[in-house]
């Protein structure tokens, strides 16, 4: 039988107890160094954060790059340097991070939803179309599937692609339970328009009846559904369908006056269809109904006509553009009447005149102020849909870019 010597066994608890110390200083040592770590990569941080808010961006990039590679588990920290080089406009190094974040294995379900959103927009940005459509259509349905349906719609306008953009708003109804049956309505306008200069009449049809469907008496919807019928060779009923804006939202009769005036001559009613568009200058007088309605009436009922409608309207709705057409028709009335003293006064007059409206801010975006000479559905300047008032403004032209 082996005998054990009693030293030996009062050796063993001394020998596991200066090993349990070793294990515990070791332990402390790297928790230390741990510390030390997370220390320094907090000082990383905050200095790369104070460079960035000292408006040093270059500095504070190289640090946060830094960081990122010494722990690659920051994930949060490699979205905001992704997101930080798309706002540089750096978008190929922000594809590189956000890229290397979507094809992990490792993230949990909602970052690599985070992932493919902005890599989608860092495509949007580099106009990479297709490749930003295939990587926001992987987002799923938590915290990101709005935002990216939003770019989604973003991008469908920006190609054009009306009835992918009418999917993905319907798509965005739900997500977000808030209506945007005024871009779908525009969406199907769109589509009819395309359809009118195709010379696709059924096509442009069935897209009237869907505008009109999502936004009842629509004013865009009105204008192509009279169009519509013009085309089939109806031109009652494009009165009546361009009555219902006359009557509804007569501020935007101006962009069909003319058409309304072929319509009634196409029935033989030129003078009821003049005697309308007289009637609406009376709250409608400071626009462009106002030129077209001069040119009706002087071919229709001549010169002097124009001259007391013109007349009439500084009466009730003194404006510049009035005053401008009123000094164009005296002065088409004076010549030949051997009078050069006279005909050169209105000459003057009306060049003046004429200086000043020409360098009037036409119409202007309501959400942006963007202004224009023209009218547009939708605003060049922030493509928000019935931003624009139909009314041109006069006087000081509002802050804001123009074109």
């Amino acid at each position: 039988m082996i005998q054990i010597a009693t030293s030996w066994l009062l050796l063993l608890p001394v020998m596991f107890g200066i090993g349990w110390l070793a294990s515990r200083w070791d332990l402390r040592l790297e928790n230390r160094m741990d510390e030390r770590e997370r220390m320094r990569q907090q000082r990383s941080t905050f200095k790369g954060l104070s460079l960035l808010l000292n408006e040093q961006p270059d500095q504070a990039i190289e640090t946060l790059v830094k960081i990122a590679q010494l722990d690659p588990e920051t994930i949060e920290l490699h979205f905001s340097l992704g997101n930080l080089f798309r706002r540089r406009g750096e978008t190929e190094r922000a594809i590189r991070v956000h890229q290397h974040l979507a094809n992990r294995d490792d993230l949990k379900p909602r970052d690599r939803d985070h992932a493919a959103y902005e890599l989608g927009r860092d495509f949007l940005r580099a106009g990479l179309l297709d490749r930003a459509e295939a990587s926001l259509i992987r987002v799923g349905q938590g915290k990101f599937a709005a935002p990216a349906k939003e770019s989604l719609l973003e991008m469908y306008q920006i190609e054009r692609d009306w009835k992918k953009a009418i999917i993905a708003a319907t798509e965005l109804e739900t997500l977000q339970g808030k209506s945007h049956h005024t871009e779908i309505a525009q969406f199907y306008c769109e589509l009819s328009q395309e359809a009118l200069l195709a010379k696709d009449l059924n096509g442009a049809e069935h897209s009237i009846q869907q505008a009109l469907h999502a936004v009842p008496n629509h004013t865009r919807a009105l204008i192509l559904q009279g169009d519509y019928l013009m085309a089939i060779g109806e031109p009652a009923q494009a009165i009546e369908a361009w009555g219902v804006v006359a009557s509804s939202h007569p501020a935007y009769m101006h962009l069909i006056a003319d058409r309304w005036m072929l319509a009634h001559a196409a029935i033989g009613k030129a003078e009821v269809g003049l005697d309308r568009l007289c009637e609406l200058l009376k709250t409608q007088a400071s626009g462009e109904l106002l030129d077209l309605v001069h040119k009706q009436t002087v071919q229709i009922r001549g010169m002097q006509a124009a001259n007391a409608m013109l007349s009439e309207v500084m009466q009730h709705s003194p404006s510049l553009s009035a005053l401008s057409k009123l000094a164009e028709t005296r002065l088409a009335l004076e010549e030949g009447n051997g009078n050069p003293e006279r005909e050169q006064e209105l000459k003057s007059i009306l060049h003046l005149l004429r200086q000043r409206t020409t360098s009037l801010a036409r119409y202007t975006c309501g959400n942006c102020g963007f202004r224009a000479r023209r009218f547009y559905w939708q605003c060049p300047g922030c493509n928000n849909w019935e931003a624009y008032s139909p009314r041109r403004s006069e006087g000081v032209a509002p802050s804001g870019p123009s074109m």
